[in-house]
């Protein structure tokens, strides 16, 4: 197999740019308003139907910003506990990437369960009753 030249890569990257932004857009739910971040950090505010988060032209970039959108489409009505919310954005994210075939690295598979996990550990630390066993067992922590 012959090495892409450079010009050949750059319009590789301008494509796949351009899918992951059409995805990620695709998601934005209707009636809300979005603005892009510079950093790879996100937040959703139900209470102004707004977004923030990167602009979708990475593999990375477009999980955070589904991530996102995953609380506005799940969790803008009705709340749930923290560490089970962000569980819920995590597999959201990571289904939706995997619908529209791509792939999600095991690395970043890795930084969710880690992230799920560290937001059980906070509510340990605030003196949860109780922490979800769906949230355990995705976070692979132990009961």
């Amino acid at each position: 197999m012959k090495p892409m030249s450079a010009e050949d890569l750059q319009a590789a990257r301008r494509t796949a740019a351009d899918r992951f932004y059409a995805v990620g857009m695709s998601y934005l739910p209707e009636g809300w308003t979005s603005e892009f971040r510079k950093s790879l950090t996100g937040m959703c505010c139900p209470t102004k139907k707004h977004l923030c988060g990167p602009r979708p032209v990475t593999r990375k970039s477009l999980y955070i910003w589904l991530h996102e959108c995953a609380h506005a489409h799940l969790h803008a009505e009705k709340r749930k506990k923290r560490h089970v919310e962000e569980m819920e954005a995590e597999q959201w994210a990571h289904e939706k990437m995997r619908e529209h075939d791509i792939a999600v690295p095991r690395s970043m598979t890795a930084r969710a369960k880690a992230y799920v996990a560290r937001k059980i550990e906070q509510a340990e630390m605030r003196g949860a009753k109780s922490i979800d066993p769906n949230a355990l067992r995705f976070a692979k922590k132990p009961s």
